[in-house]
């Protein structure tokens, strides 16, 4: 078959914007495959996960080049792993993670998906010991990303899950602390997950599709930027409609490439095409992060002020252009702030001009919550669990989308910098206030949700 490529064409000049696909995420529906019988589930596991995404990778591949269309990360999610685990003892959970771990590897996905426990309404005893086995299932598997799903606007914050969970990061830090404590930064707690469209990290696959389906997620990091540097090298004085315009624009050619590319990989696996993530999200390429965006569009330094309004603009504009590029894009769109993926947000937290706190506050203006931040290692988990409280109690009253990644980074103090490699970079650990809300989280129970 020909190569082919995809050409949008600036309107204004005749260079080409460098389109790219951050994501490609096939998911397996598993759920028959629950069985009281660990060989056998784990085998029944195994084999779907081979069956269905070793071909979905190499077809990847052939589309990506036959389109000259570059594919970030390919990604599989199975049926909620809380499902298939549930009667089944520590040792038994763990052994489910590794063979999803091994399947992975085998294929040559980035990351698997799927090892999820929702307990935003209440802890099953399944449900506990699947959180508390998670320390030693991120510690001895490379491609499993776990999650657990503990508040939302229409529940609430189950509190007892939270302070647990302030206790299972640090442990799962510790168990991972020969490199530097990646493990946590494998965990993502949850609020308002999603159901119908690409799978937050660590999440499932979604509820009411069929046994497979693709999803995928646009990369427009680079295409925005291009396209105002264009704008600004002809009209340096551009009003901030006009720059609006132009994101709006470049996010609009993005998510069509997106789901052209999504749905030729889809009608060749022979799954359904689901939803475009028009989520814009940083990779740590250089010129590809958020930081450096803003400073294009003129903020001095992410973190100083003026940056929560320009995160409101590009926000505003990437979940117009996603509506207009395409009937299936994803019913919720965020700018993703993960630290340790952010070469910009890095350097800003280096000159001070970034704190935990303000990132706390971006996430009311578009951002995703606190995503990958590097903690003291020896940050305690009623601290722990009190940030995680205060995100998910924004992510209720917004009805937003929320993920907390906090790795507490074991040896290490704030300001020391540490590395992680594989698709994470360099970061600066970050001050957390010590003063945590133990007495008020001990109380327990369940915070009602906002009607």
């Amino acid at each position: 078959m020909p190569r082919r490529r995809v050409s949008f064409l600036d309107p204004n000049t005749a260079t080409l914007p460098p389109l790219e696909v951050r994501t490609v995420t096939l998911g397996i529906n598993a759920a028959d495959l629950a069985d009281r019988s660990l060989n056998r589930l784990c085998e029944g596991l195994y084999q779907r996960i081979l069956q269905k995404a070793q071909p979905f990778v190499q077809l990847c591949e052939t589309v990506s080049a036959e389109y000259g269309v570059p594919i970030l990360q390919r990604r599989v999610c199975v049926s909620p792993i809380d499902r298939l685990a549930e009667g089944h003892n520590a040792d038994d959970v763990l052994h489910i993670a590794k063979t999803l771990d091994g399947a992975a590897g085998h294929v040559r996905i980035d990351q698997i998906a799927g090892f999820l426990v929702r307990v935003q309404n209440g802890m099953s005893r399944g449900a506990r010991l699947m959180i508390e086995s998670l320390p030693s299932v991120l510690a001895h598997t490379d491609r499993v990303q776990a999650a657990v799903e503990a508040a939302g606007s229409a529940s609430g914050i189950n509190i007892d899950a939270v302070e647990l969970l302030g206790r299972i990061i640090q442990e799962t830090a510790k168990a991972t602390a020969d490199r530097d404590g990646i493990g946590a930064a494998k965990l993502s707690v949850l609020a308002n997950l999603p159901t119908e469209g690409p799978p937050l990290s660590g999440a499932l696959v979604g509820e009411g599709w069929g046994d497979l389906v693709v999803h995928v997620s646009m990369s427009a990091m680079g295409p925005i930027r291009h396209t105002l540097e264009q704008r600004l090298a002809k009209d340096p004085q551009a009003s901030l409609p006009t720059l609006a315009g132009d994101i709006k624009a470049a996010a609009f050619q993005s998510a069509r490439v997106a789901e052209l590319i999504g749905r030729e990989i889809a009608q060749r696996v022979g799954a359904e095409f689901g939803r475009v993530d028009v989520s814009l999200a940083p990779t740590i390429r250089p010129g590809q992060t958020i930081a450096e965006l803003l400073h294009v569009l003129g903020v001095s330094a992410f973190g100083s002020p003026g940056t929560a309004t320009a995160l409101s603009m590009i926000y505003g504009a990437i979940r117009s252009a996603g509506g207009f590029a395409s009937t299936d894009a994803a019913a919720e769109a965020n700018v993703l702030l993960p630290v340790l993926r952010d070469a910009g947000l890095v350097s800003a937290t280096e000159a001070g001009s970034l704190s935990l706190e303000y990132l706390e506050q971006l996430s009311a203006v578009g951002g995703l919550g606190l995503d990958l931040i590097p903690v003291p290692g020896d940050t305690d988990p009623q601290t722990l669990s009190s940030l995680i409280s205060d995100q998910l109690a924004m992510a209720v009253v917004t009805r937003r989308p929320t993920v907390v990644r906090l790795i507490p980074v074991p040896g290490k103090q704030a300001g020391d910098r540490v590395t992680f490699g594989r698709d994470l970079g360099d970061a600066v650990v970050l001050r957390v206030p010590q003063a945590a809300s133990s007495t008020f989280l001990n109380r327990g129970g369940r915070i009602p949700g906002v009607r």
